[in-house]
């Protein structure tokens, strides 16, 4: 009986193992996430960025002078300026290491100056704002995965909280 135990236990181990093995044998060579399923996700990305926005501007009821604001706000966002990075990241390994180098601070300097923009941006755009509007603005910028609090990682601590408000929130 102990024999036949120890052999179904081998058998379950080994079919699980081929069973689990094969998930990476089907990935890849290059899992960059450009693969198929690479763009979908981008777009569905981008989808719940809209709605996010849509909701945002909806809850703010803009009046029209601060429609133009609202859309230099959204003009300026480096959400649009991804799809380029990726394609001139795609070019990299045709670069040689120091190539590749200069090739990166180039590209940081780009999203530096969108940054800079964009926050230009926000910056004209929240002060139009009235107060309560603001409030509306701040809260929905803190929403997110990364900034409920919820339990995460070891110790349950939310990704946006610092320690101390994780320790307090248990």
């Amino acid at each position: 009986m102990n024999k036949r135990n120890t052999l179904v236990s081998a058998l379950a181990l080994a079919l699980g193992s081929a069973f689990f093995s094969t998930a990476s044998i089907a990935q890849p060579a290059d899992c960059t996430g450009m693969g198929p399923m690479g763009g979908q996700r981008a777009e569905m990305r981008g989808q719940r960025m809209q709605q996010r926005q849509q909701q945002l501007h909806d809850a703010l009821k803009l009046n029209p002078d601060q429609e133009k604001a609202w859309s230099k706000f959204q003009e300026s966002h480096p959400a649009a300026m991804m799809q380029d990075r990726r394609a001139e990241r795609a070019d990299l390994s045709k670069l040689s290491a120091p190539e590749r180098a200069e090739k990166m601070l180039e590209l940081q300097k780009k999203h530096h100056d969108a940054m800079s923009q964009h926050v230009t941006a926000l910056k004209d755009f929240y002060n139009q704002l009235t107060p309560e509007q603001k409030k509306t603005f701040d809260a929905h910028q803190m929403q997110g995965p990364a900034r409920t609090g919820g339990a995460r990682g070891p110790g349950g601590q939310g990704r946006g909280q610092a320690p101390e408000a994780a320790a307090l929130a248990r």
